[in-house]
């Protein structure tokens, strides 16, 4: 699409199934094709590369346990074995549903921890912080964070596009962390700061990982690893 200047690309459906079936075993996405003007019994779906569910990098063990003391990583975010490097179709049932199950036992077998009082944690200082924090600076910031990784850090990855996306990230790291200690703290800003930082990480390590596997593809790289 790039390479070419195209809007999208064509999945077709039609000419493999028989309507009736296309119908019965589609009938969400004929319904929402057909409400846009596209009966895909007839005519191709034009299609476009979506974000979607990335594998879980967060090492377990069969009970969900990390290398953190009472941190658990269940569902998407973790990676305990059941998938390859390439989860496909529902296998995050079976993470959610049998981790899900084994961390809460393992939870409830090591006891409670100490309760915390609300009046026992600190109150966040804030004095001689008067400025909120901008909104639209907020939206600019995380929307520029969403395009830097679509575009280089995305479905087809290169050293260029991934160290681009790091020289980027890291100066806009710089200003939000700015931002932060001169701003009064709110959710938004939080999650902002989260946000860059997550950022990194992924770009960190897909530009340090040069080997193709699964969903990370790599093309300047001639190695490609089984999944």
């Amino acid at each position: 699409m790039i390479e070419h200047g195209n809007p999208h690309v064509l999945l077709d459906i039609g000419s493999a199934m028989p309507a009736d079936r296309i119908r019965e075993r589609f009938p969400t996405i004929y319904a929402r094709c057909l409400s846009l003007g596209v009966d895909i019994t007839r005519q191709p779906i034009p299609v476009v590369p979506a974000a979607h569910y990335f594998c879980g990098g967060v090492w377990t063990d069969e009970w969900g346990r990390t290398t953190i003391e009472r941190l658990y990583a269940v569902g998407e975010v973790a990676c305990t074995g059941v998938h390859g490097a390439n989860r496909l179709a529902s296998t995050s049932l079976l993470e959610g549903l049998v981790w899900g199950d084994r961390a809460a036992r393992d939870i409830a077998a090591r006891g409670p921890l100490p309760i915390v009082e609300a009046e026992e944690v600190p109150h966040w200082e804030e004095e001689g912080l008067e400025e909120e924090a901008d909104p639209a600076l907020i939206w600019r910031d995380i929307r520029t964070i969403q395009y830097t990784m679509w575009h280089y850090v995305g479905l087809a990855r290169s050293a260029g596009r991934l160290a681009r996306a790091l020289r980027d990230l890291r100066h806009l790291q710089e200003e939000i962390d700015d931002f932060y200690r001169a701003t009064r703290l709110s959710d938004p800003l939080i999650g902002l700061r989260h946000s860059v930082q997550a950022a990194l990480i992924v770009a960190e390590a897909a530009h340090r990982n040069r080997t193709s596997r699964g969903c990370h593809y790599r093309d300047d790289s001639k190695n490609t690893a089984p999944i």
